[in-house]
């Protein structure tokens, strides 16, 4: 496999430096010198940076600025300044007692366990969340004292959460990067933090212009927590929150593959790796490298190795796994009694299945030097990484990648992030002891070409997404991010606007407006009844009417009566069911489609069905339509109990032709085919010659409206969504205003 890497071209328009911050800093002082500290994302940015030094372009920045904790004082950081370039350190001053309920308490007593689906380990603390607000708040101005105008700033993990927004505020135009390395829950997980929490939580994120997660899981899970906590709903992954789009995805991080496999080549490495094989000699090496915490599942993977041993025993005196444990939290009592039961399990086994020529377990309570982890990876036989909950896991990739000399096995956890990209490891779950001992004898048994082929479709995946095409990716995203903003920004409908529509309409001696009612010229309710026009709307209405150059048209999926009732005596066109009715000034309804409502009764019999399944929906029944509200529903039920909807309507449409089933703003509707608002609207244009065309709407069945409308309209839709409308309205009050300013009323306050 040829294994040479082009760093790709993350370079950013108008950007020059990213700001990256994090709780800890990418490196301490150690007697003078700067040292690494352990982590993914310092390795990955650190990466990052030596590809854009030896070879250009590895990171979209010429400068990184780091934010993060100060763990030595401002004279030793001064001392190694030079010996961290390109990096420029900002450390952040947290008081001991501060930091102890902040990062102790908030982040790894709650949001920890919490996120991990631990939550009987959950620690919920009034202060913990106002220590939590405090830190961040410090981390906050250490942004606000070095920021330029063309930072990206790139926010991590959750030690992290309300930065975002905290920045946001600061400095709108910001561009602002967030990524959790850890898993977002499911909601009935996320759930049990009180409600105010969980807001702020989200609403701290989604000061950001890009979230980023490592699986389609988390993204998913997030995105559906906006729609229950905001209640936001998402297209293809953007959210709007009020005049701005955030875009949510999906950005697994890689490693620096090349980096690994050009060290399996090192002296040092392979001194290490002959000295592991002497001491080996003909057994089997299998080995876990972890941080001492009980979401690692280390006890778990002891004891599924312990029944292995029991169930076979051809492998005694055969093989040996070398579990690694790094050193974490040592103060904690929590970890303490983990790493006591840890040497406990394995002094138990080494004593009931080992003796003096043979140790089943070497137990390694260390952290280890880079030059001895690669070593490691190459020499054992099978990686066994059995997590409980991972955010992604990078041994797994890093085991992989390492794989030279021989073609070992990868079993892994099936609730590690990684899984979802290492698809050819055995993926076991963690908790079954009895599918890690088989895992483990299927690994030491598996044919060499079938190893082989598991592990060169790994290590192509992880070659072809490393840590260069991560961030590559997830600026890309940025980059498009940022570029969708500015274009929704350029079609946001302002005073200026308003202000060349209202010229316009002055000039224009023969005017036409069509409006939606629902969501347009009235905000959504609970139910369509309570939905109600309010005086000043009416009387807007009734001045727009009075004017003889005027052609007022109301064009709604209401009903006749409900359009009657409100409008009949202002002077409008009535246009009711989406197009099916008309009815002009001092005039009949004229109706404009013929066709039997035999159909109605069948699908009633569905509707009536979804009803019962999905509590708080409704009908509403028209003369030409039947229609299915779920806007009272919870909303993760209503979404699934509406796609299973749409698919039995669709059913029901194919065989009988007559029908159209779409959907609009939280409702599933049901009409006779051939006919939509776009139909009546360009029947009404046809009808004379408009100097001023005016449209606007709010839902998908108002994209007809305006597919049918002159190029010199204004058209409007109400939401900052994809539309064929030539302008977006932030909000329904927006209609209002623009109303407003065509009679010459003043704004509402």
């Amino acid at each position: 496999m040829n294994l040479d890497l082009a760093v790709p071209d993350m370079r950013m328009e108008g950007c020059d430096r990213i700001v990256a911050v994090s709780y800890r800093l990418p490196f301490r002082v150690h007697r003078g010198q700067a040292v690494q500290n352990p982590g993914g994302l310092v390795t990955a940015l650190l990466s990052l940076v030596s590809a854009s030094d030896h070879q250009g372009g590895g990171l979209p920045v010429g400068d990184i600025v780091w934010i993060g904790k100060a763990e030595d004082t401002p004279e030793e950081w001064a001392a190694v300044k030079d010996q961290v370039r390109p990096f420029e350190l900002v450390p952040v001053d947290l008081p001991t007692g501060l930091d102890n309920r902040y990062y102790g308490g908030f982040c790894n007593d709650l949001i920890w366990p919490l996120f991990h689906y631990f939550p009987s380990l959950a620690v919920f603390d009034t202060d913990y969340l106002e220590a939590y607000r405090q830190a961040q708040e410090l981390f906050a101005q250490a942004v606000a004292n070095v920021i330029r105008p063309t930072d990206i700033i790139w926010i991590h993990d959750y030690q992290m959460m309300l930065l975002p927004a905290m920045i946001r505020q600061r400095f709108p135009e910001a561009k602002i990067g967030f990524f959790l390395h850890i898993p977002w829950p499911s909601y009935e997980v996320f759930r049990l933090m009180p409600r105010s929490w969980r807001r702020e939580l989200i609403e701290g994120m989604l000061g950001a212009d890009l979230v980023g997660f490592h699986t389609h899981d988390y993204t998913h899970y997030f995105v559906r927590a906006t729609g229950r906590v905001l209640g936001l709903e998402t297209w293809r992954n953007t959210l709007v929150l009020g005049d701005r789009l955030v875009h949510v995805d999906t950005f697994p991080i890689g490693i620096n593959y090349r980096h690994l496999r050009n060290a399996l080549s090192d002296p040092v490495v392979e001194r290490e790796r002959g000295r592991l094989r002497r001491i080996l000699g003909r057994k089997k090496l299998i080995f876990s490298v972890d941080r001492l915490d009980y979401t690692k599942g280390l006890l778990e993977r002891l004891l599924g190795f312990e029944l292995f041993l029991q169930r076979f025993p051809y492998w005694h005196k055969k093989v040996v796994f070398d579990m690694v444990v790094v050193p974490s939290r040592e103060s904690v009592s929590r970890y303490q009694q983990l790493r006591k039961e840890i040497e406990a399990t394995v002094g138990r086994i080494n004593g009931r299945y080992g003796g003096l020529d043979w140790r089943p377990v070497v137990y390694e309570y260390r952290a280890l030097s880079f030059p001895e982890l690669v070593a490691l990876y190459d020499a054992s036989d099978v990686g066994l990484i059995t997590p409980l909950r991972d955010g992604m896991n990078l041994v797994a990739k890093e085991y992989i990648a390492c794989q030279g000399s021989k073609a070992g096995v990868l079993i892994l956890s099936e609730m590690a992030g990684a899984a979802a990209e290492l698809t050819d490891a055995l993926l076991v779950n963690p908790t079954d002891k009895a599918e890690i001992a088989s895992a483990i004898a299927t690994a030491l048994e598996m044919p060499e070409d079938h190893r082989r082929e598991r592990l060169g479709r790994m290590q192509r995946r992880i070659y072809d997404y490393d840590v260069f095409a991560w961030a590559g990716d997830y600026f890309d995203t940025m980059a498009r991010t940022v570029h969708q903003q500015q274009v929704y920004k350029v079609r946001l409908a302002d005073r200026r606007i308003f202000g060349v529509v209202a010229s316009q309409y002055r000039k224009a001696d023969h005017r036409i407006l069509l409006m939606d009612y629902d969501g347009t010229l009235v905000p959504f309710s609970g139910f369509p009844e309570q939905a109600l026009p309010d005086k000043p709307l009416l009387d807007c209405l009734q001045d727009l009417a009075a004017d003889a150059r005027n052609t007022v048209v109301i064009v709604s999926g209401r009903d006749r009566q409900f359009l009657e009732q409100w409008f009949g005596s202002l002077g409008l066109v009535l246009v009711a069911e989406h197009g099916a009715l008309i009815r002009y000034p001092g005039q009949g309804w004229v109706v404009q489609v013929h066709q039997e409502a035999d159909w109605q009764p069948k699908v009633m019999a569905v509707l009536d069905r979804y009803v019962d399944r999905c509590s708080g929906s409704l009908i509403e029944k028209k003369a030409f339509s039947l229609a299915w509200h779920y806007r009272n529903c919870e909303l993760e039920t209503a979404l699934d109990r509406s796609q299973e909807l749409m698919e039995e309507l669709r059913q029901i449409v194919q065989q009988d032709k007559r029908l159209q089933v779409f959907e609009g703003h939280k409702v599933i509707e049901v009409k006779i085919a051939g006919y939509d608002k776009g139909t009546v609207a360009a029947g009404l244009l046809a009808a004379r010659p408009y100097d001023f065309v005016l449209a606007v709407g709010d839902d998908r069945t108002d994209e007809d409206l305006f597919r049918v409308m002159p190029a010199d309209a204004f058209t409007f839709r109400v939401g900052l969504v994809s539309s064929l409308a030539r302008y977006n309205l932030k909000d329904q009050t927006q209609v209002m205003r623009l109303l407003r300013s065509l009679v010459g009323l003043p704004e509402q306050g």
